[in-house]
């Protein structure tokens, strides 16, 4: 008798354990799928100087430049079309809040200016997956993203405490996450780091624009997908 109870116990524990893997399975079985995500980024610069006093600085002439990056906040809608087991090609069409401030060191002072920007951000990327295994993939993806400075030129212009940047980007993005399959949704926790390569920067209206020669935009993401 013990061993018929065993037998059924047995039979009821796998039977539930089969379901949910076959169910979890369902997700990466369909050949598009939507979603959205919602995180938070931290941002930076990375600037190429023209000219620094660094040996007996002018009272009007910064000597050294620091940047700081502020955390910011990004949502965004997921579009997913499986390409093979193992990829998939996907855009998460997103906007992005970010904040940098940057320090024009003087002799006496020290001058601060705002670089913000509202990102409407576009991507075209390539996901590679794992196998799947006890209802976890973990997954790298890199490509390219269209970046669309949403700021309004007009409040730019105005306000001298904020440095003018180029309404386009474009950058490189690459990153790590895992999906984790679960009973109504796929959660994915991801990483991305993006880098711009085209020269933002105007300095147009800026005090002590010339010191600067170049600007190109990098931030780190965290980004929670659900699908």
């Amino acid at each position: 008798m013990s061993y018929i109870n065993r037998r059924r116990g047995f039979i009821f524990w796998l039977a539930p354990s089969a379901l949910w893997a076959q169910y979890n399975l369902y997700y990466d079985l369909r050949e598009f799928n939507l979603g959205f995500n919602m995180g938070a980024n931290y941002s930076q610069v990375k600037i190429h100087y023209t000219q620094l006093q660094y040996n007996n600085p002018a009272d009007n002439t910064p000597s050294m430049v620091k940047i700081e990056g502020v955390p910011g906040i990004n949502l965004g809608l997921i579009l997913n079309k499986k390409l093979h087991k193992y990829f998939d090609v996907r855009s998460v069409v997103s906007v992005s809040l970010q904040q940098r401030n940057i320090y024009f060191i003087l002799r006496d002072t020290t001058v601060k200016r705002r670089l913000e920007s509202s990102y409407l951000y576009i991507p075209i990327l390539l996901k590679y997956k794992s196998q799947f295994y006890k209802g976890y993939r973990v997954y790298v993806l890199g490509g390219g993203q269209l970046g669309i400075n949403l700021a309004s030129d007009k409040r730019m212009r105005d306000n001298p405490e904020l440095i003018r940047t180029e309404r386009v980007d474009w950058q490189w993005v690459a990153g790590v996450g895992m999906d984790i399959y679960g009973d109504k949704v796929k959660l994915s926790p991801e990483l991305t780091y993006s880098l711009g390569f085209r020269n933002i920067y105007d300095p147009t209206g800026t005090r002590f624009g010339y010191v600067i020669k170049s600007l190109h935009m990098q931030t780190i993401t965290f980004n929670l997908n659900f699908e």
